[in-house]
Order: C-alpha cells, then sequence, then structure tokens
C-alpha cells in the first residue's frame, strides 16, 4: 500500500471540482424471496470520456438495495464472478457467525455462497460489504456495497415517508481519488464526493417532510454534515434502527460505517433548493478528513464541501407534512444487568494509512479468538483511545447502546440502537452491549476499526459468542422446566430424571448455589439471595444431567 501511494500520477483536481450538476442515482430495490447478488468487475463513466474499472453488485457500482421484513427469513445468493476472492457481511444485522460473512466465509471465483437467517433486527437502515482479510477497502473502494432497508409493523404504524425515490431517499457518501487513467485508487483520503456514485449530484424533493437515509461508505474521511443555511433538520434513526423521538440538529457527525434517517421538512419550499455540505473545517485534529497538516493529502481536507443539491418541486398527492414527536420505545439495557466490563484500549500513531495501530496491544491473526462471551447476557464496555487519530469501531453480530463519552450522556441523535460508534484521541467511550447470536471459533465475529485502511492493516480482533448450556447429555424426551423465569426468589424445578445435586451458575461460571437435590423429579430452588441475572440451573441424577436458564430479578 505505501508503494502505490508514492507512485499515484496526478490527479485532474479541475475535472474532478468543475463538473456540471448531474441527477443522482438511486439504486434499484430488489425485494423478492431469494435475494440474488452477482459481484463482478465492470467498467463505468463517472465522467464524461473517462472509463474507470470498478467492481459491482447486480450492475456496474454499488448494488441494489435489499428489502427484508422483520420476522422473516433472509435467502441471499451471492455469485463471486471477480478473478479473487470475497465475501458479504450484512453490517448491523443480528446473525449468527456462520452467516455474518466476515473473513472466515471466503467465496472463491466463481463460486457462490448462501446466507440463510432469521430476520431479528428493528426496522432501520443497514447495509452490505466485503469483508475478505486484507481486500476490504480495494474491494468496497471500487464499488462492493449496498442498503439494507428492514420494516416492521411498528414503524409501519408511524406516519412517516416510506416512497423510496420519492420521499424516502438513500444516500450512500463517498470520496474518491481518481487518476489519470480514470482509475479508482485505494486511498485513504479523496479529492471528490460521490453520493450513491454519481459526481456532483442533485436530486429533485417533494415540497414536504422527507427522509434521508444516509451511509458514510468511505474508506477513511468522516464526514460532519449540516446544510448551508444552517437549517436544523431531524436524526429519527441511527445504525440500528428508530431513536425514542426525533433529535433535531443542525450537524450530524457520520463516522465510516455510521448511518443515520434524517427528515427534512420543505413544506412550502417549492422552487426553492438547499444544498447539503460536510464541513470538514469544523472536524477535529483527529479526524480524517481535517485540516491536520500530518494527514494524507487531499483537496477536500479541512473545507466545508458540497454534497448534494436539492432542488424542490410540488408535494406528493399524499404528502407527509408533520414530524412526529414521539417514534419506538427502545428497551435499552440498565447497566446493572451487566456480567462483566471489558475496556478495549486504543494505541498507535501515525497518518491515516501509515501507522500501526492496535486494540489492547494486539493485531488480527485469523486463527486467535481473543475473546469469548456467553449468549443472552449483557457487558458494560469501555473503548478508551491513547492514539493520535479517531477511530470508527465497529462490533459484528449486535447492536450496543452509548451510554457515556468521557462520563458524559451522548448526545440525542446518539441514544438509539448503534453497531459503530467514534473514538475520537483521547477519548473514553462506554456502552453497554448485548450479545444475542451464537459465533464459534470457525466463524467467529469482529471488533475492528472500520476505517478500512486500519481494518486491513489488521486492526482488528475475534470474539466468540457460547451457549454453556449446548452439549449436555440426556434423552432427547425428558422433560425439563424451572419456573418462573423471570424470577426475584424461589423457583420450581420439574426433571426427566431424578434430582440429587444442584448447582445454580451465574453468567461468568461462578457458582452461586451448591445443594442437595430433593431426590425427586419435582423440588425448589430459592434464588432471593443470589444477585440479578441470568443464571444458569443444572440439575443432576442418575447420571443424567440438564442445564436450564433462569432470569433473576
Amino acid at each position: 500500500m505505501r508503494q502505490l501511494i508514492a507512485l499515484i500520477p496526478v490527479l485532474l483536481p479541475s475535472l474532478l471540482l468543475s463538473q456540471a450538476l448531474q441527477p443522482l442515482s438511486i439504486p434499484p430495490l430488489l425485494e423478492q424471496d431469494t435475494l440474488h447478488l452477482t459481484v463482478a468487475a465492470h467498467t463505468h463513466q463517472f465522467y464524461p470520456g473517462m472509463n474507470t474499472p470498478t467492481y459491482g453488485v447486480n450492475g456496474d457500482y454499488l448494488g441494489p438495495t435489499l428489502v427484508l421484513q422483520k420476522g422473516d427469513t433472509a435467502r441471499i445468493v451471492v455469485e463471486n464472478q471477480l478473478s479473487e476472492i470475497t465475501t458479504m457481511h450484512w453490517h448491523g444485522m443480528h446473525v449468527p457467525g456462520e452467516m455474518d460473512g466476515g473473513p472466515h466465509s471466503v467465496i472463491q471465483p466463481g463460486a457462490s455462497w448462501m446466507a440463510e437467517y432469521p430476520v431479528k433486527n428493528p426496522a432501520g437502515t443497514y447495509w452490505y460489504h466485503p469483508h475478505p482479510h486484507m481486500l476490504t477497502a480495494k474491494q468496497s473502494n471500487l464499488g462492493i456495497s449496498g442498503l439494507i432497508i428492514v420494516r416492521d409493523g411498528e414503524e409501519a404504524q408511524l406516519d412517516l415517508p416510506r416512497t423510496y425515490g420519492v420521499d424516502d431517499i438513500p444516500l450512500v457518501i463517498q470520496d474518491k481519488k481518481i487518476i489519470s487513467t480514470g482509475e479508482l485508487v485505494t486511498y485513504p483520503l479523496g479529492d471528490s464526493l460521490w453520493v450513491n456514485g454519481t459526481p456532483n449530484p442533485y436530486v429533485e424533493l417533494p415540497a414536504q417532510v422527507v427522509r434521508l437515509r444516509l451511509l458514510n461508505g468511505s474508506i477513511a474521511r468522516i464526514f460532519r454534515l449540516g446544510f448551508e443555511d444552517d437549517r436544523n433538520f431531524d436524526v429519527i434513526a441511527g445504525d440500528g434502527g428508530l431513536l425514542p423521538a426525533p433529535a433535531s440538529t443542525n450537524r450530524l457527525m457520520l463516522s465510516n460505517g455510521e448511518r443515520a434517517e434524517v427528515l427534512l421538512g420543505l413544506t412550502g419550499l417549492e422552487g426553492d433548493s438547499l444544498l447539503l455540505m460536510s464541513y470538514g473545517n469544523e472536524l477535529g485534529q483527529a479526524m480524517p478528513g481535517s485540516s491536520n497538516i500530518i494527514l494524507e493529502g487531499s483537496l477536500l481536507n479541512g473545507i466545508a464541501f458540497p454534497v448534494l443539491r436539492i432542488r424542490i418541486g410540488p408535494p406528493t398527492a399524499n404528502p407527509v407534512t408533520a414530524i412526529p414527536s414521539t417514534l419506538v420505545t427502545i428497551p435499552v439495557p440498565d447497566e446493572s444487568s451487566s456480567v462483566r466490563t471489558r475496556t478495549k484500549t486504543i494505541t498507535g500513531t501515525g497518518m491515516v494509512a501509515m501507522g500501526q495501530f492496535m486494540i489492547n496491544g494486539t493485531m488480527m491473526d485469523m486463527d486467535v479468538v481473543n475473546d469469548t462471551m456467553l449468549v443472552g447476557t449483557n457487558e458494560a464496555g469501555h473503548f478508551v483511545s491513547n492514539s493520535n487519530l479517531a477511530h470508527p469501531l465497529h462490533i459484528h453480530g449486535v447492536s450496543f447502546f452509548v451510554l457515556e463519552r468521557n462520563g458524559v450522556p451522548p448526545p440525542l441523535w446518539e441514544r438509539g440502537p448503534k453497531d459503530v460508534v467514534l473514538v475520537d484521541a483521547g477519548e473514553d467511550v462506554k456502552l453497554i452491549v448485548h450479545f444475542g447470536e451464537l459465533a464459534g471459533a470457525d466463524h467467529p465475529f469482529m471488533y475492528h476499526c472500520h476505517n478500512l485502511m486500519h481494518e486491513d492493516q489488521m486492526m482488528m480482533l475475534q470474539f466468540m459468542v457460547i451457549d454453556p448450556t449446548s452439549g449436555i447429555s440426556g434423552h432427547a424426551d425428558e422433560r425439563v422446566l424451572v419456573a418462573p423465569s423471570p424470577t426475584t426468589g424461589v423457583v420450581r424445578y420439574i426433571a426427566g430424571h431424578v434430582v440429587e445435586h444442584i448447582t445454580v451458575r451465574d453468567a461468568l461460571g461462578r457458582t452461586v448455589i451448591d445443594q442437595a437435590g430433593a431426590k425427586r423429579t419435582e423440588g425448589t430452588v430459592d434464588l432471593s439471595a443470589v444477585l440479578p441475572g441470568l443464571l444458569f440451573v443444572e440439575l443432576r441424577g442418575n447420571g443424567q444431567r440438564s442445564v436450564v436458564r433462569v432470569v433473576k430479578e
């Protein structure tokens, strides 16, 4: 990579900055029982007369927007027509490790892979992109990315814009480095800004409330979004779904891999136009895209630059004209429910593409699992940065909640479920995470920096999520019941065998009760003195063993 950067030909700043506005490309919707995605090499003209080699999904550049319904089963076939390996990661989706599409789920050239999983996520904006080890930045930069829209009944009851491409607009925002030969260079900070693969884009929107689904799909650049006239807009969703209520703001920070849904009130503005900007001049010096002189060079560094021109036309037949005051109820896990607290310290000093950045002093090893979590548990965590750069940290297979930034609650728009969090230099960000999906040593989950240069340079570690009750021997037809659950005190058990001994362990494996059983198939256990949390009740007798889960409140 360092040799590549050193050999970059002369750029074409006049070409990149002087083009006329182009109509925004809207990725097609794909909504069917089995979704077919074909990844292949193509050529596309982003600028007149310049042919650019690309990768795309079902097309020249980027991919279709997938529509999934909560409660359905997603079936997605990915065919690799590239000359190199790839994978496909369902970023933000709650799926088991073997369906996650991480670096262990390699799709060889000419081969296909089918992901099949129940859709458990709430309504929201998620995305898909490749995740092959040390090739992610290259393949994403060339065009392998697309949005996923999950719908559910709760979101459907809200009066929100949802006519795709009319008042519900996908916006994949990326900066690009393109050279005189037309090639896209895998470089941390680009000189031109594309939205949905469109340079210098404009979009025509109706004079009513519209919904913008934003994704920072760049390699490393952090965007600070706002409008040229500093008008407020309402954030209604983050990475993992809707917020409890709209959060009004005039600036929105979006780091790599983060998403947000925004409502913009355009009622009465027919014939007017707005300009969505990114205020790189307002970024902190540790953030890629700021004016920091040690960062790799880019025409966009440290300045305010346009992202999208919005031209406002007449309203539609049935417009949304009001922004709701409330959205959905979100059950945020209480910190007291955490079975442990882990601290992950970020270290390393350097430029965006040049440096050695680590998590807890460790770098990625495909054969090493760094952490083990228990399914069904909550854990508190701290991301603490001792690095000179800001890092967007992503955790696979989960949604989490940001509890504090340096001891202070996060802004309102950051209080919903998330899967990427930006950790600035010197910052301590506290999270609470629920682990609801299994991942074994053969297909572990990742946590890593979503600056794709850092990810490919192995700023990434792996974790398993295991079920301690799996692999229990016993008769397939035995009846085991421990109730009630949740409980505040005494539970009753009914087993398919005589119970001679009872052991109760907490989620960390510590024994909290160890007592004789009643030497009958039925009896009780008093959990009153046990701390709240997830418990595992083990019943043994007559050479048999059964383990069941109980939640103590």
